[in-house]
């Protein structure tokens, strides 16, 4: 099973959460907006505390079956 990060660009207020929560995978861009640079690089458990971490619910965290 593989753990998806996926953000949608439009509801991201640039809070910074997830950034510190799942370092590597998702990082800010010069826009300020979240974005995912490496989702293979936080575990499933620091995406899904991202996921929570969101004020705006902009994160969202698929397990997809292989």
């Amino acid at each position: 099973m593989s753990t998806i990060p996926e953000i949608d660009r439009e509801l991201c207020i640039g809070s910074g959460n997830c950034v510190h929560l799942a370092r590597g995978a998702i990082e800010l861009d010069d826009e300020g907006v979240a974005t995912i640079v490496d989702g293979t690089s936080a575990t499933p458990a620091q995406l899904q505390q991202a996921e929570r971490s969101c004020p705006t619910g902009a994160i969202s965290v698929l397990e997809v079956d292989h």
